[in-house]
Protein backbone atom coordinates (compact mmCIF):
# COMPACT_ATOMS: atom_id res chain seq x y z
CA UNK A 1 0.00 0.00 0.00
CA UNK A 2 1.66 3.54 -0.89
CA UNK A 3 2.29 6.08 1.42
CA UNK A 4 -0.88 8.31 0.65
CA UNK A 5 -3.39 5.13 0.91
CA UNK A 6 -2.03 4.07 4.32
CA UNK A 7 -2.07 8.04 5.33
CA UNK A 8 -6.21 8.16 4.31
CA UNK A 9 -6.75 5.00 6.30
CA UNK A 10 -5.51 6.61 9.26
CA UNK A 11 -7.52 9.59 8.82
CA UNK A 12 -10.56 7.52 8.68
CA UNK A 13 -9.80 5.68 11.72
CA UNK A 14 -9.06 9.00 13.67
CA UNK A 15 -12.74 9.89 12.41
CA UNK A 16 -14.08 6.76 13.46
CA UNK A 17 -12.47 7.68 16.91
CA UNK A 18 -9.54 4.92 16.71
CA UNK A 19 -7.13 7.41 17.78
CA UNK A 20 -4.78 4.40 18.50
CA UNK A 21 -4.67 2.67 15.55
CA UNK A 22 -4.59 5.96 13.51
CA UNK A 23 -1.36 6.66 15.42
CA UNK A 24 0.14 3.36 14.37
CA UNK A 25 -0.83 3.81 10.94
CA UNK A 26 0.64 7.31 10.46
CA UNK A 27 3.89 5.93 12.24
CA UNK A 28 3.95 3.60 9.02
CA UNK A 29 3.12 6.12 6.60
CA UNK A 30 6.22 8.43 8.34
CA UNK A 31 8.41 5.07 7.92
CA UNK A 32 7.92 5.39 4.40
CA UNK A 33 8.37 9.02 3.71
CA UNK A 34 9.70 10.49 7.14
CA UNK A 35 8.74 14.56 5.36
CA UNK A 36 5.17 13.87 5.14
CA UNK A 37 3.38 16.88 6.97
CA UNK A 38 0.20 15.35 6.84
CA UNK A 39 1.24 12.31 8.91
CA UNK A 40 3.38 14.62 11.19
CA UNK A 41 0.36 16.64 12.31
CA UNK A 42 -2.28 13.67 12.49
CA UNK A 43 -0.25 11.56 14.41
CA UNK A 44 0.14 14.37 17.00
CA UNK A 45 -3.03 14.98 16.96
CA UNK A 46 -4.01 11.19 17.71
CA UNK A 47 -1.54 11.14 20.31
CA UNK A 48 -2.75 14.49 21.95
CA UNK A 49 -6.07 12.33 21.78
CA UNK A 50 -4.52 9.53 23.70
CA UNK A 51 -3.15 11.99 26.50
CA UNK A 52 0.59 11.29 24.77
CA UNK A 53 1.58 14.80 25.14
CA UNK A 54 5.11 14.39 25.11
CA UNK A 55 4.85 11.95 21.74
CA UNK A 56 2.71 14.62 20.03
CA UNK A 57 4.61 17.57 20.95
CA UNK A 58 7.33 15.94 18.90
CA UNK A 59 5.13 14.86 15.62
CA UNK A 60 4.69 19.13 15.74
CA UNK A 61 7.19 20.16 16.34
CA UNK A 62 9.15 17.68 13.70
CA UNK A 63 6.19 19.49 11.25
CA UNK A 64 7.52 23.01 11.66
CA UNK A 65 10.98 22.13 11.56
CA UNK A 66 10.42 20.87 7.55
CA UNK A 67 7.97 23.87 7.14
CA UNK A 68 8.02 26.78 10.43
CA UNK A 69 4.56 27.95 8.90
CA UNK A 70 2.23 24.62 8.64
CA UNK A 71 -0.88 26.14 10.28
CA UNK A 72 -2.44 23.11 11.67
CA UNK A 73 0.91 21.87 13.92
CA UNK A 74 2.01 25.50 15.02
CA UNK A 75 -1.65 26.00 16.51
CA UNK A 76 -1.70 22.61 17.90
CA UNK A 77 1.52 22.76 19.57
CA UNK A 78 0.57 26.26 20.98
CA UNK A 79 -2.70 24.99 22.05
CA UNK A 80 -0.72 22.05 24.07
CA UNK A 81 1.76 24.56 25.59
CA UNK A 82 -0.73 26.47 26.94
CA UNK A 83 -3.14 23.54 27.87
CA UNK A 84 -0.02 22.15 30.12
CA UNK A 85 0.81 26.14 31.44
CA UNK A 86 3.69 26.57 29.72
CA UNK A 87 3.01 29.82 28.39
CA UNK A 88 6.28 31.48 28.40
CA UNK A 89 7.36 28.80 25.54
CA UNK A 90 3.73 29.41 23.97
CA UNK A 91 4.61 32.92 23.88
CA UNK A 92 8.09 33.12 22.67
CA UNK A 93 6.58 30.82 19.89
CA UNK A 94 4.36 33.00 18.79
CA UNK A 95 6.49 35.71 18.99
CA UNK A 96 9.29 34.19 16.54
CA UNK A 97 6.86 33.44 14.32
CA UNK A 98 4.97 37.05 14.18
CA UNK A 99 8.34 38.37 13.64
CA UNK A 100 9.19 36.59 10.57
CA UNK A 101 5.78 37.07 9.58
CA UNK A 102 3.21 39.47 10.96
CA UNK A 103 0.00 38.27 9.31
CA UNK A 104 0.65 34.42 10.47
CA UNK A 105 -3.12 34.40 12.05
CA UNK A 106 -2.40 31.05 13.99
CA UNK A 107 0.36 33.11 16.11
CA UNK A 108 -1.49 35.70 16.54
CA UNK A 109 -3.94 33.78 18.42
CA UNK A 110 -1.74 32.36 20.10
CA UNK A 111 0.15 34.92 21.79
CA UNK A 112 -3.34 36.61 22.73
CA UNK A 113 -4.03 32.75 24.42
CA UNK A 114 -0.49 32.81 25.84
CA UNK A 115 -0.78 36.37 27.53
CA UNK A 116 -3.97 35.89 28.81
CA UNK A 117 -2.45 32.13 30.27
CA UNK A 118 0.49 34.28 32.04
CA UNK A 119 -2.13 37.20 33.68
CA UNK A 120 -1.40 39.77 31.24
CA UNK A 121 -5.46 40.22 30.47
CA UNK A 122 -4.60 43.96 29.36
CA UNK A 123 -2.26 42.49 26.47
CA UNK A 124 -4.46 39.86 25.71
CA UNK A 125 -7.31 42.41 25.07
CA UNK A 126 -5.14 44.16 22.79
CA UNK A 127 -3.92 41.12 20.70
CA UNK A 128 -7.39 39.77 20.29
CA UNK A 129 -8.98 42.91 19.87
CA UNK A 130 -6.52 43.67 16.81
CA UNK A 131 -6.99 40.21 15.17
CA UNK A 132 -11.07 40.52 15.26
CA UNK A 133 -10.75 43.70 13.88
CA UNK A 134 -8.06 42.31 11.30
CA UNK A 135 -10.81 39.11 10.34
CA UNK A 136 -13.94 40.87 10.68
CA UNK A 137 -15.84 37.62 9.02
CA UNK A 138 -14.04 35.35 10.82
CA UNK A 139 -15.78 33.71 14.23
CA UNK A 140 -12.80 32.39 16.27
CA UNK A 141 -11.23 35.85 16.74
CA UNK A 142 -14.59 37.05 18.38
CA UNK A 143 -14.70 33.93 20.23
CA UNK A 144 -11.25 34.43 21.84
CA UNK A 145 -11.76 37.80 21.83
CA UNK A 146 -14.91 36.93 24.50
CA UNK A 147 -12.77 34.64 26.39
CA UNK A 148 -10.05 37.31 27.24
CA UNK A 149 -12.93 39.66 28.28
CA UNK A 150 -14.59 37.32 30.75
CA UNK A 151 -11.31 36.65 32.58
CA UNK A 152 -10.73 40.52 32.64
CA UNK A 153 -14.49 40.49 34.42
CA UNK A 154 -16.07 42.29 31.19
CA UNK A 155 -18.92 39.80 31.16
CA UNK A 156 -21.30 41.58 29.20
CA UNK A 157 -18.97 42.90 26.79
CA UNK A 158 -17.41 39.12 26.64
CA UNK A 159 -21.04 37.84 26.31
CA UNK A 160 -21.76 39.83 23.27
CA UNK A 161 -18.38 38.49 21.48
CA UNK A 162 -19.54 35.11 21.83
CA UNK A 163 -23.11 36.14 20.47
CA UNK A 164 -21.18 37.64 17.67
CA UNK A 165 -18.88 34.77 16.73
CA UNK A 166 -22.13 32.96 17.10
CA UNK A 167 -23.89 34.80 14.61
CA UNK A 168 -20.62 34.08 12.35
CA UNK A 169 -20.82 30.05 13.11
CA UNK A 170 -23.64 28.81 14.19
CA UNK A 171 -23.11 25.41 14.42
CA UNK A 172 -20.02 25.28 16.96
CA UNK A 173 -20.23 23.72 19.61
CA UNK A 174 -16.70 25.15 21.96
CA UNK A 175 -17.95 28.61 21.45
CA UNK A 176 -21.81 27.56 22.42
CA UNK A 177 -21.04 25.71 24.88
CA UNK A 178 -18.11 28.60 26.40
CA UNK A 179 -20.86 30.82 26.16
CA UNK A 180 -23.38 28.88 28.09
CA UNK A 181 -20.07 28.25 31.40
CA UNK A 182 -20.24 32.39 31.19
CA UNK A 183 -24.07 31.91 31.88
CA UNK A 184 -23.72 30.03 34.18
CA UNK A 185 -20.93 31.67 36.19
CA UNK A 186 -23.13 34.41 36.26
CA UNK A 187 -25.48 32.29 37.94
CA UNK A 188 -28.17 33.17 34.47
CA UNK A 189 -28.73 29.11 35.06
CA UNK A 190 -32.26 29.88 32.48
CA UNK A 191 -29.75 30.78 29.80
CA UNK A 192 -26.75 28.79 30.74
CA UNK A 193 -28.30 25.14 30.75
CA UNK A 194 -29.60 24.66 26.95
CA UNK A 195 -25.80 25.87 25.70
CA UNK A 196 -24.27 23.57 28.24
CA UNK A 197 -25.69 20.51 26.48
CA UNK A 198 -23.49 20.90 23.40
CA UNK A 199 -20.60 19.93 25.55
CA UNK A 200 -22.39 16.50 23.84
CA UNK A 201 -21.71 17.67 20.36
CA UNK A 202 -17.73 18.17 20.97
CA UNK A 203 -14.74 15.87 19.60
CA UNK A 204 -13.90 13.65 22.86
CA UNK A 205 -10.51 15.09 22.74
CA UNK A 206 -12.08 18.53 23.13
CA UNK A 207 -13.75 17.93 26.29
CA UNK A 208 -10.82 16.85 28.64
CA UNK A 209 -12.75 14.65 30.63
CA UNK A 210 -15.89 12.96 29.05
CA UNK A 211 -16.54 11.34 32.89
CA UNK A 212 -17.86 7.57 32.32
CA UNK A 213 -19.72 8.20 28.95
CA UNK A 214 -18.49 6.77 25.76
CA UNK A 215 -18.54 8.55 22.58
CA UNK A 216 -20.88 5.47 21.32
CA UNK A 217 -23.67 6.59 23.83
CA UNK A 218 -24.05 10.16 23.59
CA UNK A 219 -26.41 9.60 20.66
CA UNK A 220 -28.60 7.53 22.91
CA UNK A 221 -28.45 10.82 25.77
CA UNK A 222 -31.81 12.72 26.49
CA UNK A 223 -31.72 16.31 27.20
CA UNK A 224 -34.56 16.79 29.52
CA UNK A 225 -35.88 20.38 29.72
CA UNK A 226 -38.55 20.61 32.23
CA UNK A 227 -39.00 17.90 35.39
CA UNK A 228 -42.36 16.51 33.53
CA UNK A 229 -40.52 14.70 31.40
CA UNK A 230 -38.55 12.41 33.93
CA UNK A 231 -41.95 12.06 35.59
CA UNK A 232 -42.90 8.08 36.29
CA UNK A 233 -39.88 6.95 34.46
CA UNK A 234 -37.26 4.98 34.90
CA UNK A 235 -34.25 6.83 34.19
CA UNK A 236 -30.39 5.73 34.05
CA UNK A 237 -28.32 8.55 35.18
CA UNK A 238 -24.21 8.23 34.24
CA UNK A 239 -21.43 10.30 35.84
CA UNK A 240 -19.54 13.03 33.43
CA UNK A 241 -16.30 15.03 33.92
CA UNK A 242 -14.47 14.69 37.18
CA UNK A 243 -15.34 13.48 40.45
CA UNK A 244 -16.00 17.10 42.17
CA UNK A 245 -18.30 17.82 38.97
CA UNK A 246 -20.12 14.13 40.11
CA UNK A 247 -20.58 15.31 43.68
CA UNK A 248 -22.06 18.29 42.72
CA UNK A 249 -24.56 17.11 40.53
CA UNK A 250 -25.61 14.57 43.17
CA UNK A 251 -27.36 17.03 44.78
CA UNK A 252 -29.44 16.45 42.09
CA UNK A 253 -30.21 13.67 42.32
CA UNK A 254 -32.89 13.85 45.57
CA UNK A 255 -35.14 16.04 42.92
CA UNK A 256 -35.18 13.03 40.72
CA UNK A 257 -35.54 10.50 42.91
CA UNK A 258 -38.82 12.59 44.00
CA UNK A 259 -40.18 12.93 40.30
CA UNK A 260 -38.82 9.77 38.61
CA UNK A 261 -40.31 6.18 39.15
CA UNK A 262 -37.06 4.44 39.27
CA UNK A 263 -33.15 5.89 39.41
CA UNK A 264 -29.88 4.03 38.70
CA UNK A 265 -26.49 5.52 38.78
CA UNK A 266 -23.01 4.88 37.04
CA UNK A 267 -20.91 7.35 38.69
CA UNK A 268 -17.34 7.16 39.45
CA UNK A 269 -16.39 3.47 42.05
CA UNK A 270 -14.86 5.97 44.51
CA UNK A 271 -18.32 7.68 44.59
CA UNK A 272 -20.74 4.46 44.98
CA UNK A 273 -20.51 3.57 48.72
CA UNK A 274 -21.14 7.55 49.68
CA UNK A 275 -23.98 7.50 47.21
CA UNK A 276 -25.61 4.24 48.44
CA UNK A 277 -25.40 5.67 51.71
CA UNK A 278 -27.01 9.48 51.02
CA UNK A 279 -29.53 7.51 48.31
CA UNK A 280 -31.07 4.59 49.81
CA UNK A 281 -33.73 4.66 47.40
CA UNK A 282 -31.63 4.63 43.82
CA UNK A 283 -29.32 1.91 42.49
CA UNK A 284 -25.83 3.17 42.34
CA UNK A 285 -23.32 0.79 40.61
CA UNK A 286 -19.46 1.93 39.11
CA UNK A 287 -18.76 1.29 35.57
CA UNK A 288 -17.33 -2.00 36.88
CA UNK A 289 -19.88 -3.55 38.59
CA UNK A 290 -23.22 -2.19 36.54
CA UNK A 291 -25.20 -4.76 34.71
CA UNK A 292 -28.10 -2.78 33.51
CA UNK A 293 -30.32 -4.02 30.68
CA UNK A 294 -31.91 -1.58 28.26
CA UNK A 295 -34.99 -3.30 28.77
CA UNK A 296 -34.69 -2.10 32.54
CA UNK A 297 -34.49 2.06 31.54
CA UNK A 298 -36.51 4.44 29.86
CA UNK A 299 -34.07 6.80 29.62
CA UNK A 300 -30.22 7.67 29.84
CA UNK A 301 -29.22 10.84 31.46
CA UNK A 302 -25.95 12.39 32.03
CA UNK A 303 -25.76 13.58 35.76
CA UNK A 304 -24.96 17.36 34.32
CA UNK A 305 -28.23 17.21 32.42
CA UNK A 306 -30.53 17.25 35.17
CA UNK A 307 -29.62 21.42 36.33
CA UNK A 308 -31.70 22.47 33.12
CA UNK A 309 -35.00 20.87 34.57
CA UNK A 310 -34.32 21.62 37.89
CA UNK A 311 -32.09 24.56 38.46
CA UNK A 312 -33.47 27.05 36.06
CA UNK A 313 -32.77 29.89 39.02
CA UNK A 314 -30.72 30.66 41.69
CA UNK A 315 -34.20 30.31 44.09
CA UNK A 316 -34.45 26.76 42.71
CA UNK A 317 -31.34 25.34 44.86
CA UNK A 318 -31.88 24.56 48.31
CA UNK A 319 -27.94 24.73 49.37
CA UNK A 320 -28.92 22.00 51.77
CA UNK A 321 -26.42 19.15 52.76
CA UNK A 322 -27.64 15.72 50.51
CA UNK A 323 -25.20 13.40 51.02
CA UNK A 324 -24.02 11.66 54.66
CA UNK A 325 -21.10 8.97 55.39
CA UNK A 326 -22.31 5.92 57.27
CA UNK A 327 -22.20 6.77 60.97
CA UNK A 328 -19.69 3.70 61.90
CA UNK A 329 -17.30 5.22 59.45
CA UNK A 330 -17.51 8.69 61.08
CA UNK A 331 -16.64 7.21 64.31
CA UNK A 332 -13.92 5.06 63.22
CA UNK A 333 -12.55 8.29 61.60
CA UNK A 334 -13.42 10.02 65.06
CA UNK A 335 -11.76 7.07 67.34
CA UNK A 336 -8.65 7.11 64.65
CA UNK A 337 -8.12 10.89 65.17
CA UNK A 338 -8.35 10.51 69.03
CA UNK A 339 -8.36 13.61 71.43
CA UNK A 340 -9.41 16.97 70.13
CA UNK A 341 -7.43 19.93 70.80
CA UNK A 342 -8.39 22.74 72.23
CA UNK A 343 -8.80 25.05 69.30
CA UNK A 344 -10.06 23.58 66.17
CA UNK A 345 -8.91 20.82 63.77
CA UNK A 346 -8.57 21.97 60.82
CA UNK A 347 -8.61 19.90 57.15
CA UNK A 348 -6.13 21.52 54.75
CA UNK A 349 -5.62 21.02 50.33
CA UNK A 350 -3.73 22.92 49.18
CA UNK A 351 -2.53 21.52 45.52
CA UNK A 352 -5.71 20.90 42.94
CA UNK A 353 -5.96 20.30 39.52
CA UNK A 354 -3.78 18.79 36.48
CA UNK A 355 -1.51 20.46 33.92
CA UNK A 356 -4.84 20.18 32.08
CA UNK A 357 -6.91 21.94 34.59
CA UNK A 358 -4.49 24.60 35.63
CA UNK A 359 -3.05 23.08 38.34
CA UNK A 360 -0.46 26.18 38.70
CA UNK A 361 -3.01 28.90 39.18
CA UNK A 362 -5.26 26.64 41.86
CA UNK A 363 -2.44 25.75 44.10
CA UNK A 364 -1.07 27.58 47.06
CA UNK A 365 2.53 26.50 48.06
CA UNK A 366 2.78 24.86 51.27
CA UNK A 367 4.90 28.57 52.62
CA UNK A 368 1.93 30.70 51.71
CA UNK A 369 0.04 28.82 54.36
CA UNK A 370 2.49 30.41 57.10
CA UNK A 371 -0.06 32.68 58.46
CA UNK A 372 -2.90 29.87 58.75
CA UNK A 373 -0.36 26.93 60.50
CA UNK A 374 0.49 29.53 62.69
CA UNK A 375 -2.94 29.25 64.53
CA UNK A 376 -2.66 28.46 68.35
CA UNK A 377 -4.41 25.27 69.87
CA UNK A 378 -5.36 23.89 66.83
CA UNK A 379 -4.35 20.70 65.08
CA UNK A 380 -4.47 20.35 61.26
CA UNK A 381 -4.63 17.56 58.86
CA UNK A 382 -4.33 16.99 55.33
CA UNK A 383 -6.43 16.38 52.74
CA UNK A 384 -4.52 16.34 50.20
CA UNK A 385 -5.30 13.55 47.67
CA UNK A 386 -2.54 11.75 46.40
CA UNK A 387 -0.60 11.96 49.82
CA UNK A 388 1.51 14.52 51.23
CA UNK A 389 3.96 13.23 53.89
CA UNK A 390 7.24 13.73 51.52
CA UNK A 391 6.17 17.29 50.56
CA UNK A 392 5.19 18.51 54.45
CA UNK A 393 8.46 16.60 55.37
CA UNK A 394 10.58 18.71 52.91
CA UNK A 395 9.05 21.81 54.30
CA UNK A 396 9.30 20.98 57.90
CA UNK A 397 5.71 20.63 58.90
CA UNK A 398 5.90 16.86 58.98
CA UNK A 399 4.99 17.38 62.88
CA UNK A 400 2.54 20.33 62.37
CA UNK A 401 0.26 18.66 60.11
CA UNK A 402 -1.37 14.83 60.30
CA UNK A 403 -1.17 13.01 57.28
CA UNK A 404 -2.80 9.66 57.04
CA UNK A 405 -1.72 7.18 53.68
CA UNK A 406 -3.75 8.44 50.52
CA UNK A 407 -5.38 5.16 49.92
CA UNK A 408 -6.77 5.36 53.59
CA UNK A 409 -9.45 7.68 52.09
CA UNK A 410 -8.89 7.32 48.07
CA UNK A 411 -12.76 6.28 48.45
CA UNK A 412 -15.06 9.28 48.72
CA UNK A 413 -17.16 7.73 51.72
CA UNK A 414 -14.16 7.73 53.90
CA UNK A 415 -12.99 10.72 52.79
CA UNK A 416 -16.58 12.29 54.17
CA UNK A 417 -16.47 10.53 57.18
CA UNK A 418 -12.99 12.34 58.13
CA UNK A 419 -14.23 15.35 56.79
CA UNK A 420 -16.95 14.99 59.23
CA UNK A 421 -14.89 14.95 62.08
CA UNK A 422 -13.35 18.34 61.74
CA UNK A 423 -14.33 21.40 62.97
CA UNK A 424 -13.64 23.56 58.98
CA UNK A 425 -11.84 22.69 56.03
CA UNK A 426 -9.48 25.09 53.92
CA UNK A 427 -9.03 23.81 50.56
CA UNK A 428 -8.08 25.32 47.13
CA UNK A 429 -9.97 24.69 43.96
CA UNK A 430 -10.99 20.88 43.87
CA UNK A 431 -13.25 18.15 44.80
CA UNK A 432 -12.72 18.51 48.17
CA UNK A 433 -14.62 21.80 48.20
CA UNK A 434 -18.03 20.26 46.95
CA UNK A 435 -17.06 17.07 49.12
CA UNK A 436 -17.40 19.25 52.00
CA UNK A 437 -20.41 21.39 50.96
CA UNK A 438 -22.18 18.19 49.88
CA UNK A 439 -21.62 17.43 53.66
CA UNK A 440 -22.71 20.13 54.84
CA UNK A 441 -19.26 20.75 56.81
CA UNK A 442 -17.79 24.52 56.91
CA UNK A 443 -15.43 24.51 53.91
CA UNK A 444 -13.34 28.48 53.29
CA UNK A 445 -12.04 27.77 49.88
CA UNK A 446 -9.53 29.65 48.41
CA UNK A 447 -10.39 30.50 44.66
CA UNK A 448 -8.18 31.63 41.39
CA UNK A 449 -9.21 35.21 40.26
CA UNK A 450 -10.19 33.06 37.34
CA UNK A 451 -12.76 30.61 38.65
CA UNK A 452 -13.85 27.74 37.47
CA UNK A 453 -17.58 28.82 36.49
CA UNK A 454 -19.04 26.57 39.55
CA UNK A 455 -17.70 28.98 41.91
CA UNK A 456 -19.86 32.18 40.29
CA UNK A 457 -18.12 35.35 39.18
CA UNK A 458 -18.28 36.95 42.08
CA UNK A 459 -19.34 37.00 46.17
CA UNK A 460 -18.19 34.41 48.81
CA UNK A 461 -21.03 32.44 48.29
CA UNK A 462 -22.56 29.17 46.15
CA UNK A 463 -25.59 28.42 45.84
CA UNK A 464 -25.04 24.67 45.49
CA UNK A 465 -23.56 24.47 49.32
CA UNK A 466 -24.43 26.81 52.18
CA UNK A 467 -21.42 26.06 54.32
CA UNK A 468 -19.06 26.60 51.56
CA UNK A 469 -17.65 30.20 52.12
CA UNK A 470 -15.12 31.82 48.98
CA UNK A 471 -12.16 33.68 49.22
CA UNK A 472 -11.21 35.08 45.98
CA UNK A 473 -7.80 36.43 44.82
CA UNK A 474 -7.64 39.84 43.53
CA UNK A 475 -6.61 40.18 39.71
CA UNK A 476 -3.23 40.45 40.54
CA UNK A 477 -3.16 36.57 41.44
CA UNK A 478 -1.81 37.06 45.01
CA UNK A 479 -2.53 34.46 47.71
CA UNK A 480 -1.28 36.70 50.65
CA UNK A 481 -4.15 38.66 51.08
CA UNK A 482 -6.44 35.79 50.79
CA UNK A 483 -4.58 33.18 53.54
CA UNK A 484 -4.86 36.13 55.66
CA UNK A 485 -8.37 36.17 55.17
CA UNK A 486 -8.83 32.36 55.65
CA UNK A 487 -6.47 32.97 58.96
CA UNK A 488 -8.38 36.03 60.27
CA UNK A 489 -12.05 33.75 59.83
CA UNK A 490 -10.21 30.80 61.63
CA UNK A 491 -8.78 33.06 64.66
CA UNK A 492 -12.63 34.15 64.95
CA UNK A 493 -13.50 30.71 65.12
CA UNK A 494 -11.36 29.81 67.58
CA UNK A 495 -12.84 29.19 71.10
CA UNK A 496 -12.36 31.46 73.88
Amino acid sequence: MSAEALFQRGLAEAREGRHEQAAVTFAEVLHADPGHLGALVSRGSALLRLRRAEEAEAQYRRALAIAPRQPLAFRNLCILLNDAERHDEALALAQAALADAPGFAPARTALGNALAGLGRLDEALAAFRSLAAAEPAAAEPQAKLGLALAAAGQHEAALAALDRSLELDPDNALTRLRRGLLNLQLHRFGEGWPDYEARWRLAPGDAHAAGLIAPALTARLAHPTRPEQLAGRRILVVGEQGIGDQVMFASLLPDLVRTAAKVTCVVDARLVGLLCASFPEAAVFSPDTARISPAEIDDLVAIGSLGRPFRRNVEAFPGAAYLKPRAERVEAWRARLGLRPQGLRIGLSWRGGTPVTRRTTRSVGLDHLAPILALPRCEFVSLQYGGARDELAAAGLEHRVRAFPPEDFDDFEELAALVSTLDVVVSVQTALVHLAGAIGQPCLAMIPSAAEWRYGARGDGMPWYRSVRLFRQDPQRSWAPVVAAVARDLAGRLPP
